[in-house]
């Protein structure tokens, strides 16, 4: 009994701090690893230009080779960040399902156990993210995202 109490204000909290701000920024941890992902490309242009240039000294090839390396730590950190991020959301989903399964009926347990398999598949992908390359990060989030939304959007009607 205490437990159905505590998942239940729990569950409380997290929907009225979600009523106050957008419920996730995966969007905008997204936006930063894309950003992040220019200034490497942005920065591997001027390592190679300075690379190629006759005339450039050591002091610039060194300064070239340090703010490529520094963009490409940005960019690590800003994956990172969305990784925690989804993670979070995750996190939140899990205490949505656990709210779902204390309901005790044939229903929401049923529902829970479906949605248990598709955050599976999330986990799975959001375990993956450090390994897409740039060129499929937006396909890949917008996936990513579209998964929660559903997976959210289900959750939520069966808590109704």
């Amino acid at each position: 009994m205490t437990k159905m109490i505590w998942i239940a204000c729990v569950a409380a909290a997290l929907t009225t701090g979600a009523c106050k701000k957008k419920q996730d920024d995966t969007d905008k941890a997204a936006a930063e690893v894309t950003a992040t992902a220019d200034q490497v490309k942005d920065q591997r242009k001027d390592y190679d230009k300075t690379m190629t240039d006759k005339g450039a000294s050591v002091k610039e090839l060194d300064k070239a080779e340090g703010d490529l390396a520094a963009a490409k730590t940005d960019l690590a950190a800003a994956r990172d960040k969305y990784t925690i991020t989804v993670k979070d959301r995750l996190a939140k989903l899990d205490l949505k399902m656990q709210q779902l399964q204390a309901r005790g009926d044939a229903k929401s347990k049923q529902t829970a156990a479906a949605l248990a398999t598709r955050r599976a598949e999330l986990a799975a992908k959001v375990d993956a993210a450090k390994a897409h390359a740039a060129a499929d990060w937006d396909t890949f989030t917008k996936d990513v995202d579209n998964g929660f939304d559903a997976a959210e959007k289900d959750v939520n009607d069966a808590l109704k």
